[in-house]
């Protein structure tokens, strides 16, 4: 099943960042990356994970 995070969902509302994946390993890290570089913060496996819904 297809996941999906992006950042207006997360409070960045200025944010257009949006990632679907099949695999949630990989859209972890797509989504680590993406806030580590861009927003500056670092965000955990569970709190991305947390941030998932179906796509």
């Amino acid at each position: 099943m297809v996941k999906e995070v992006n950042c207006k969902g997360a409070g960045y509302e200025d944010c257009e960042f949006l990632v679907r994946s099949e695999n949630v390993d990989e859209l972890v890290r797509f989504v680590q990356q993406h806030a580590e570089q861009t927003h500056d913060q670092s965000v955990s496996g569970t709190d991305v994970r947390s941030l998932m819904h179906d796509a």
